[in-house]
């Protein structure tokens, strides 16, 4: 399919999230045939945006405060879903029981470097999102201590008893995604066919600093980390959404 122009997109797009919205409510109302209709009608959307994709060049790694290290020196991977390019599981989508996605299990190596790093930040983006110029972040967890090796989905819960916002049950702080939540799984529409959504785990010599913490931005972060970076590495999950039944 050819590419279609800016403005057609972003129509589209605007289309997109309302079919979205309508689903949630109507799936309250258990009406088959309304639901049914707006399947067909988000799978036509997505299928017109299908050549908007591919946002490589708009990935954290490709901003200024990685030009030390242009590549990875880290490793990262996920145990309960395989090899880096593996299928994402539906608990891990927006198809999971809560209706919003669990974070895969994480695990890394930190860098050579070990000793100097002072904590970590992980971020999931995703770099098929049918939205021009735009990479999606799933998740942004920052002030991860140097000692963690690993993630799951009990350290990414919003601590609702932290006396500051933005901070999970481990201590991590985070910024917000499109839903205002931590981390939220996958969720390719559908008929825009398989979304690749990149994990990337970053190694800090210095931890960072905002005056105002809660109100941090992906971009305060992105330029926060220049000058700091000392590894990173990723791990990408694939995920297309299937057919209701």
């Amino acid at each position: 399919m050819g590419r279609v122009s800016d403005e057609l997109q972003l129509f589209c797009l605007s289309i997109l999230l309302f079919v979205r919205i309508q689903k949630k409510y109507i799936h309250m109302l258990t009406n088959d045939i309304s639901m049914g209709i707006l399947h067909y009608f988000e799978f036509i959307v997505g299928r017109l945006l299908y050549a908007c994709r591919g946002h490589d060049v708009h990935q954290i790694i490709r901003s200024p405060a990685f030009k030390e290290f242009p590549e990875p020196n880290m490793t990262l991977e996920s145990p309960e879903c395989g090899p880096s390019g593996s299928k994402l599981p539906l608990h891990c989508s927006c198809l999971a029981d809560d209706g919003r996605g669990y974070l895969p299990e994480l695990r890394w190596t930190p860098p050579t470097c070990r000793e100097q790093v002072q904590e970590y930040v992980l971020i999931c983006e995703d770099l098929d999102a049918p939205i021009p110029l735009f990479v999606f972040h799933h998740g942004l967890l920052w002030a991860i201590p140097a000692s963690t090796l690993s993630a799951s989905p009990e350290d990414i819960k919003p601590d609702e008893h932290a006396k500051i916002s933005r901070q999970t049950t481990a201590g991590w702080r985070f910024v917000p995604n499109m839903l205002g939540t931590p981390y939220a799984g996958a969720g390719a529409p559908l008929g825009h066919g398989s979304h690749r959504y990149v994990f990337t785990i970053v190694a800090l010599n210095a931890s960072l600093k905002f005056k105002s913490p809660e109100g941090t931005t992906k971009n305060d972060i992105k330029h926060a980390m220049e000058g700091k970076v000392i590894g990173w590495g990723q791990w990408t999950g694939v995920f297309a959404k299937p057919w209701p039944k």
